[in-house]
């Protein structure tokens, strides 16, 4: 399939454990409802159980296309804690179809990763003025990041398992020039795009 014509990440429902953990509910014995809302009115939630620091339970119901009748849906997702370069340690998802371990599950029957979904960014769906962001999200999907940029700098970015600490280093090296490289050629298009329209920048 021709990358432009997947759906993107944009157009499913996110479960982000790094939300899940800023609210505040990433706390073993913590039950209730995720919600997601538009406009203030809630869409859609799913039960939420946090049975471990290692494990969250999702409840919800799931129509098919093809159904006439809504499926329960009750499935377990494994949580993994990476120690962080400064000290501590963040969550990460682990992938209920490829065990990947990812930040953010999208959903559909199951929530599951964007690489499992065949999801990309919308803003790697138009024409594109500027490779250099198509070679970071093509680093970050080797180093399993499934978070852009501006969300995480890529010396946050933790090792993948398997990965030789040499390559690894490498692989983020490089990532710091390509992004620095991005970022002062966004800040230059935005400068110049300020100065056509006689805006302070």
């Amino acid at each position: 399939m021709n990358r432009r014509e997947k759906d993107a990440v944009e157009d499913y429902r996110c479960l982000s454990v790094r939300e899940i953990q800023r609210d505040g509910i990433l706390v073993a014995g913590w039950r209730g409802n995720w919600r997601w809302s538009r406009n203030g009115e809630v869409r859609a939630s799913v039960g939420l159980e946090v049975e471990s620091l290692t494990r969250v339970r999702l409840t919800y119901q799931s129509r098919w296309p093809d159904q006439d009748k809504a499926q329960q849906m009750d499935y377990t997702v494994d949580v993994e804690w990476l120690p962080c370069h400064f000290g501590g340690s963040r969550p990460m998802f682990c992938c209920p179809r490829c065990d990947r371990r990812v930040v953010s599950l999208y959903g559909g029957a199951v929530f599951v990763c964007r690489h499992c979904h065949q999801l990309n960014y919308r803003c790697q769906q138009g024409s594109k003025r500027d490779t250099l962001t198509e070679l970071s999200h093509k680093l970050r999907d080797e180093l399993g990041c499934d978070e852009g940029m501006l969300s995480i700098p890529a010396r946050c970015i933790p090792k993948p398992k398997g990965m030789h600490w040499a390559t690894f280093e490498r692989k983020i090296a490089r990532l710091q020039r390509i992004e620095g490289a991005a970022i002062a050629d966004m800040n230059d298009y935005l400068s110049r795009t300020a100065k056509r329209l006689g805006m302070p920048w």
